[in-house]
Formats: structure tokens, C-alpha cells, sequence
């Protein structure tokens, strides 16, 4: 029987144009594409500087080099410099390059914009206001919020270590604030995330306390409301500083966590996701060797668990990671059998091989969008009862019509507008026969679900959301899942996914486990292993606390 570390995590290996190893190379990602710009050539005796730009496609895990359309705006090479992602753009700032003349290394200064869609680097923007431009700088910290690029420390041109927070508004292309109030930190040591969603929890509906309990959703952070940002710093003991933004860019301490639980990370990575900061990287394990763990801060409870990944990160180099945000994975780029640092002592980061972690599995994960306000559910679950505005009747199996608005259906069931636009004037019907089978006419949608699941899915389609207790109700939430999957209402099966993962329970556990496997909910069937696996766990042990959603283990 494979161990539960062996469920949660595999290897790949990636395939196209694998970029060379490199130090100092910066990476992003924008939804299913991670992009590597710079850095320089490992293993040579004199350091070159590179200026090339790679993309990893994560769902095929193939490489392509992209040649940028012509153009005189291209950056020059560097290395330790940062690389962000922000509105189709790459966001590209500072580092060590080289003079285009004299070839000689300088500390560059340039917040540089690739545009994902032509493929091309944009003009540098002028600078206006010399007195808030900050130094150039290499080695610093970087993270984007809304719209603002957030550069934290760094080192200069004579290698003082620059105890500043600079501002850089991306809308209006300038430096807006340098706010000279950041203890000295060390870029090796240290990591700064945020993110650009809150996790919200609508309160319970008192006058109708009989509903369940609102599902938690994801709101995208405003300039008026960003979200909190975390600094992690490992190098004279851990600490984790949380600070609030302002919509002017200004930052504010909010609270310190003395995190003991946490290794000294080396060269850490990590992101924001859900209720938790991912922190990862290698660190000393005895007095001669590293090892590369992941680690979870719950930002609610400020707990600190070591995620199990087995002995997969023991063997090779394993040096760099990010969070893949749409899939709720954290993958981990290396090399099986390659040495962790090249002969000038940096880490050599390896594009060759992933290992890819399952964090949805340990229920870790973004919650859903909410798409439509508390007060637009309910008006629209009352216009359902008092079937207002009908003009189409959705048919159960036992013959029940239950009607419906056919502008309301299809403006939020893309895929049965189109199926109903195809009805021709002597078809008189469409038939799928599918485990759902479902059966199309110009006024009607015959169903061979019962009523319960056909009212519970209408439900859906007013409100767009699982608020009531038919929707919420374990039998209907698996063939909710089940029509989602069959008939491509994604946000509906991102919901229900949502609720089962917070429905598992002893009593629910092998339903849901039955239907995720039918459906190719992978990491939920996950979820049911550690929860059937280690029982015990469903309280809250000190090697998974099921209750908030770990395993690991809790130091």
C-alpha cells in the first residue's frame, strides 16, 4: 500500500527548450504558464549573464524559448533581479546587468513590462519625479498588490544593504513612495507574499437559522482594500512580520510571529493561498547536509505544520518552488542526482524535473468566487418560488415540470444555450444520453434526475451559489457534481467540490469518495484517504489536524 506522502506528490519531467542551469534567475507564473527570465549560466569559470525569456506550459510540462517580436526595447541581461506578474504582463525590476558599452556588471534600476499577448517589451517608461525614484538595487525582495509593485531591501552599487520599502504605481508608471522604515533583511533568507484575494465567510442568516452555514468564498482585493502582505525571515531567528497597505502604497506593521516551528529557510519560496502562506526551501538538516520541506502558516490560527512529502526531496537538488494557483498545487523544480550548488558556491536552480504537491488534497486551497450579492441570492431563489417571468419548464423524472426563466438558464448554462440555438426548426428535440440523461426542445428540459436534484440545480442557476439545505444535502450535492461534470457548468462543480470538501464526514465519507472518483475529482478522492487512513486525525492529532485542513507534521 503506498504511503499517504506518495499520493500527495509526483514527479515529472519537463520536455521543449529546458532552459541551462542557472543562478540568480527570476520566475512567475500567469495561470497555467510559468515565465524564467535571466540569470546567469552555471558552471563556468566567468559569469554570463543571460536575457533569455522561457515558458513552462504545467499542463503539458514542455519549455519554449520565446523570441520577443522586434523591437529596440528588450533589457538588457541580469541576474538577481525580481520577476512579477500583473495584468498580462511580466514585470521585470532592478538586478545586476551588464553595460551595453563596456560590458562591465552595474546595479540596474528598471521596472521593465512584457506584454504576454504581442510578445513584446514595452518602452521604459520616463521618470518624472527624480526625489521618488528609488536607488538601483540587486538582491531585493519583490511582490505585486493590485496594482502596485512592492520592492523590499536589497543591496546597492556598493553593497549596503538598503533598508527601504519602494512603491511603484503600474497604472500610471512611476515611483510613488519610498518609505525608508524596513529592518535590514537578507534577500537569501527571506520572503515577502501576498495575495491579490480575501477569503470571506458570510454570516449565518438569522432569520432563517434553519439554512446551513454559508460556504466561504474568494473576493479580488481593490486599491482601496488590499490584501495583507507577509515577510518571512530566517536568518537571525524566524520571524514573520504581517504588514497592511494604504491605497497611496504606505505599509504598516500589523503583528510579529516569532515562528521557532519554522526552519531557516535558504533562498525561501512561497505564495498566499486560501487562509494559508506556503513557505518552502532547503535548509540544514545536520551539520553537512540540506533538505527541501514545505511548510504551512495558517494566517488564521498562526499555526505552522510541516507538510509529509516523504523521502522524495532527498535525493538531487531541489531548489526552487511556486504555487500554481488555478490547480492548487505547489510544484518544486530540480534535478534528481545533481549536486545543490555550482563552484562559486550559489544555488544552481534546475529546470529539468518537477515534483508536483497536492495542496487541495490537505484541504488547502481558494475558495470559489461569490458571484452574486446575499441580497441578489434571495431575490433570485424568490423569483424561482414565485415563478416569475417563465417561459421555459425544466422536467424531472417522474414527470414534475418546475418552471423557469429560459433567459435566466441559459445567460449562466452557456453550454445548453448553445445546444438549444442548434435546434432547428424540424428537430424537434436534442437527446444526451449520458449518466444524467437530459433531452432538449424549444421550451423544455427533460431530465432523468429526480425533483430534489432538478429544483436543488435551478436553485443554482437564481442564486449561483449553494445556500439552501436541498442544495447542501449530501446525496444532492454528488449528482450536482455529476451534472457539473457532464454537462460543463464549472463554477457549479468548483462549488460543490468546495462543499463536500467541508461535508466529509464518517457518515459521508464513501459517497463522496464514489462520486469524486466518477467525476476526476482527484484531489478529493485524496481527501478521503487521509480521512479514512487516520481516523484519529478527524481530531485534530499532532501529525494531521484534520479539523483545519493539514497534514504534515505539526511542530
Amino acid at each position: 500500500m503506498r504511503s499517504t506522502s506518495e499520493i500527495i506528490t509526483h514527479f515529472r519531467e519537463t520536455v521543449g527548450d529546458v532552459p541551462p542551469g542557472l543562478t540568480g534567475a527570476s520566475t512567475t507564473v500567469a495561470g497555467s504558464r510559468l515565465y524564467l527570465f535571466g540569470g546567469s549560466l552555471a558552471g563556468g569559470s566567468d559569469r554570463k549573464l543571460s536575457s533569455d525569456l522561457y515558458a513552462l506550459d504545467l499542463d503539458l510540462w514542455k519549455w519554449e524559448k520565446i523570441i520577443p517580436a522586434m523591437g529596440e526595447h528588450a533589457p538588457p541581461a541580469r541576474y538577481s533581479h525580481t520577476l512579477d506578474f500583473w495584468r498580462n504582463h511580466l514585470v521585470l525590476y532592478g538586478g545586476l546587468g551588464e553595460q551595453s558599452s563596456s560590458k562591465r556588471t552595474e546595479v540596474l534600476n528598471d521596472v521593465r513590462l512584457f506584454n504576454l499577448t504581442t510578445r513584446r517589451w514595452l518602452r521604459p517608461s520616463r521618470i518624472f519625479h527624480a526625489s521618488t525614484v528609488p536607488k538601483a538595487r540587486h538582491l531585493h525582495l519583490s511582490c505585486i498588490s493590485v496594482d502596485k509593485l512592492f520592492v523590499l531591501g536589497g543591496k546597492d552599487s556598493s553593497g549596503d544593504e538598503l533598508e527601504e520599502v519602494c512603491v511603484y504605481d503600474l497604472v500610471k508608471k512611476e515611483w510613488i513612495q519610498i518609505q525608508p522604515q524596513l529592518p535590514k533583511l537578507k534577500a537569501t533568507c527571506a520572503l515577502v507574499a501576498t495575495s491579490q484575494w480575501y477569503v470571506r465567510t458570510p454570516p449565518q442568516d438569522i432569520d432563517h437559522p434553519d439554512t446551513p452555514m454559508p460556504l466561504r468564498y474568494s473576493e479580488r482585493a481593490t486599491s482601496k482594500s488590499p490584501c495583507d502582505m507577509y515577510l518571512y525571515q530566517g536568518n537571525s531567528g524566524q520571524t514573520l512580520d504581517v504588514f497592511s497597505s494604504s491605497s497611496n502604497g504606505k505599509i504598516a506593521k500589523k503583528s510579529t510571529h516569532h515562528t521557532a516551528q519554522l526552519p531557516s529557510f535558504h533562498s525561501p519560496c512561497g505564495a498566499v493561498l486560501g487562509n494559508s502562506l506556503i513557505l518552502a526551501g532547503n535548509h540544514p538538516i545536520d551539520g553537512m547536509n540540506q533538505t527541501f520541506s514545505i511548510w504551512t502558516f495558517d494566517t488564521n490560527t498562526t499555526k505552522s505544520v510541516c507538510i509529509d512529502t516523504g523521502d522524495v526531496f532527498q535525493h538531487g537538488s531541489w531548489t526552487h518552488g511556486f504555487l500554481w494557483e488555478v490547480h492548487n498545487k505547489f510544484v518544486v523544480f530540480g534535478k534528481r542526482g545533481e549536486p545543490l550548488g555550482d563552484p562559486s558556491g550559489e544555488t544552481v536552480l534546475n529546470w529539468d524535473a518537477v515534483v508536483v504537491v497536492d495542496l487541495e488534497a490537505l484541504g488547502i486551497y481558494q475558495p470559489p468566487v461569490l458571484k452574486l450579492s446575499t441580497a441578489a441570492q434571495k431575490l433570485g431563489l424568490k423569483s424561482l418560488a414565485g415563478s416569475h417571468h417563465t417561459d421555459f419548464d425544466f422536467i424531472c423524472d417522474d414527470g414534475r415540470r418546475i418552471p423557469c426563466s429560459r433567459k435566466t438558464i441559459f445567460d449562466r448554462w452557456p453550454w445548453l444555450l448553445d445546444q438549444h440555438t442548434r435546434l432547428s426548426s424540424t428537430e424537434a428535440s436534442v437527446k444526451h444520453q449520458k449518466r444524467t440523461e437530459l433531452t432538449i426542445t424549444k421550451t423544455t428540459l427533460t431530465s432523468s434526475q429526480s425533483y430534489p436534484v432538478t429544483m436543488a440545480l435551478l436553485q443554482y442557476f437564481y442564486s449561483l451559489t449553494l445556500g439552501t439545505a436541498l442544495q447542501r444535502a449530501p446525496a444532492v450535492l454528488s449528482h450536482l457534481l455529476l451534472i457539473s461534470t457532464e454537462y460543463y457548468i464549472p463554477h457549479l462543480r468548483a462549488l460543490v467540490t468546495h462543499a463536500m470538501h467541508l461535508a466529509l464526514t464518517e457518515l459521508t465519507a464513501d459517497g463522496i469518495f464514489e462520486i469524486a472518483a466518477a467525476c476526476g475529482c482527484r484531489s478529493l478522492q485524496i481527501r478521503y484517504v487521509f480521512f479514512t487512513w487516520h481516523p484519529h486525525l478527524q481530531h485534530g492529532s499532532r501529525l494531521v489536524s484534520g479539523r483545519s485542513g493539514y497534514t504534515g507534521r505539526e511542530k
